[in-house]
């Protein structure tokens, strides 16, 4: 099983949305985002043939990115998962890459620090995060076996700007 770890695009300034009294699970994210990220993606299919589920922060700018993702990889299962919200547990992370077919490969779509602690869980079984995932980073970590905390193997991590000059 391989497992991508994607953080969002880049969203609106949080402080500039908080005095609009706007919540911050609708901050979108900004054009300048959704061009990085459009062009990042592109780049991702040069690494990936194929991507069988992509799972998102239930949050907008989450989702948005999820969904340009998804444009590159339209045969991809669209899901939200309440886990990947910031603060979320690793447990309902793993217990759904439990429920994949196969040889999948599953996309999770989320925030930091969560992400990076999820990773890290993920290669050492624990929540300790060594790396710090820029917006729209995205890493592989592959499962020879059921996946489970402290048995991925990373194969790459990749910042947006390097997923940009593989388009």
């Amino acid at each position: 099983m391989q497992v991508l770890i994607v953080r969002h695009a880049a969203a609106g300034d949080r402080a500039e949305w908080s005095k609009k009294g706007k919540p911050d699970e609708i901050r979108p994210l900004t054009q300048k985002g959704r061009d990085k990220w459009r062009q990042a993606a592109k780049g991702l299919c040069a690494l990936v043939d194929k991507i069988d589920v992509i799972v998102s922060s239930p949050l907008a700018r989450a989702i948005e990115t999820a969904d340009i993702l998804h444009k590159r990889f339209p045969s991809a299962k669209l899901e939200k998962l309440e886990a990947l919200r910031p603060g979320g547990e690793a447990a309902p992370v793993f217990a759904r890459l439990g429920e994949a077919d196969g040889p999948a490969v599953v996309a999770f779509v989320g925030h930091e620090p969560d992400l990076s602690a999820l990773l890290a869980r993920m290669l050492t079984g624990e929540p300790d995060s060594f790396a710090d995932l820029r917006k729209g980073s995205t890493a592989l970590v592959e499962f020879e076996a059921a996946p489970k905390p402290g048995r991925g193997v990373l194969r790459w991590l990749l910042q947006p700007s390097q997923l940009r000059r593989m388009a």
